[in-house]
């Protein structure tokens, strides 16, 4: 078994010790000196002589989420620390991961490998270098869904979910469908629907507002898609702001 592997069990065991059903809510007073985060800090350690080379070409987008959601688990009693925007982003620029010699920011993997290195919401530029050398890395398919599988410690968040073992596009797309049937609101018959701030934040990787609107509502339940459908385009869109907030059991 590789450290990824290793790195993916250890995020599954203590989701299913210290979370919810769902993934959603986690006991983090139960959390902090648990056996589960113990192995999952020393798997996030280990990686520091991981090269991710080693992972198959269908595992690297499994595998930078799985390392992004586990420096969220470690370091998550900092960001219930966080108080106003700014300090909320820091949090992303500041936690890090080292992978085979490299540090790795949850925004390096966000937006430098997961997103293609373009630039975060309200960021003027790529967050890695023309020259550097973790480029190399960036997963060589990409794939919209995987803003659904990042995991942020608070009450908007998708769900905490290990991904791989061979089955990434049937869990990216449930974890995809369970949290958009989770947040997207349709009201006034079909004629409102309200997106998650993500949308909002990243339209372009959905290739516009409307393209955005017709992937969410390809994953709802049909009687709720179908109020949308009727409308035959004629359906104002708002966005749900985001909540912060911890998301506590």
């Amino acid at each position: 078994m590789t450290d990824a592997e290793e790195l993916r069990e250890a995020l599954d065991a203590l989701r299913a010790a210290h979370f919810d059903a769902g993934g959603s809510a986690c006991d983090y007073a139960g959390l902090g000196a648990s056996p589960e985060k113990q192995r999952l800090a020393e798997m996030l350690a280990a990686l520091q002589a991981f090269d991710p080379k080693r992972v198959r070409i269908v595992a690297q987008t499994a595998f930078w989420l799985n390392v992004f959601n586990a420096v969220v688990v470690r370091d998550a009693a900092e960001l219930a620390q966080a108080r106003g925007p700014r300090e909320v982003e820091r949090f992303f620029e500041s936690r890090r991961a080292n992978i085979g010699g490299l540090a790795y920011s949850l925004d390096d993997i966000e937006h430098g490998l997961l997103r293609g290195n373009v630039p975060k919401f309200g960021g003027m530029r790529a967050p890695l270098r023309q020259d550097d050398p973790r480029r190399a890395y960036t997963p060589l398919a990409y794939d919209e869904r995987m803003h659904f599988g990042l995991y942020c410690a608070c009450r908007s968040s998708p769900p905490l979910h290990a991904f791989g073992g061979g089955m990434l596009d049937e869990q990216l797309e449930q974890a995809t469908e369970g949290y958009l049937r989770r947040e997207v609101r349709v009201e006034q018959q079909g004629a409102l629907v309200i997106l998650p701030r993500q949308f909002y934040w990243y339209a372009a990787d959905f290739d516009g507002e409307r393209e955005a609107l017709a992937f969410a509502i390809s994953r709802l339940d049909d009687d709720t898609a179908d109020l949308v459908d009727r409308r035959r385009g004629k359906v104002k869109i708002r966005y749900a702001e985001f909540d912060w907030r911890l998301n506590e059991r």
